[in-house]
């Protein structure tokens, strides 16, 4: 009774990257040894404010062992990373875990100065704090 079809277009597998039967699985990229580039200061920047906003961190079991002998809180690294905070040295390439890691320099709540060791992963938006000191 006059229900509109919707036309269904046919999807073009032209542009779709297609593997022969024969071709391997194997990611190119994770065993070519070409290395993603490291985040510039302010592309860090960045993504530390927009993954401590709307994403989530998390610390690694060294980082958390350490908390109460450093006497850093959750407080203290969520107020560092939304606050000043400065790139100390130049980004590690980690090849255990496939990442760049970075230093990061400010303070905490109290004024103390803050160091910490985070990786960045924009894909999950979530920031991982391998150290402080």
């Amino acid at each position: 009774m006059g229900q509109k079809r919707t036309k269904i277009l046919p999807f073009p597998k032209k542009g779709i990257a297609q593997t022969p039967g024969s071709a391997s699985i194997i990611d190119v990229n994770a065993s070519s040894g070409l290395l993603p580039s490291p985040l510039t200061e302010a592309e860090l920047r960045d993504a530390v404010l927009r993954i401590i906003s709307y994403g989530t961190y998390r610390e690694t079991r060294h980082s958390n062992k350490d908390r109460s002998y450093r006497n850093v809180s959750d407080d203290d690294i969520q107020f560092m990373l939304r606050g000043p905070w400065r790139l100390s040295g130049k980004p590690e390439w980690d090849a255990t875990h496939k990442n760049w890691k970075y230093k990061l320099n400010g303070h905490d709540i109290e004024g103390d100065e803050l160091m910490l060791v985070v990786a960045v992963n924009q894909e999950e938006q979530m920031i991982t704090v391998i150290t402080k000191y």
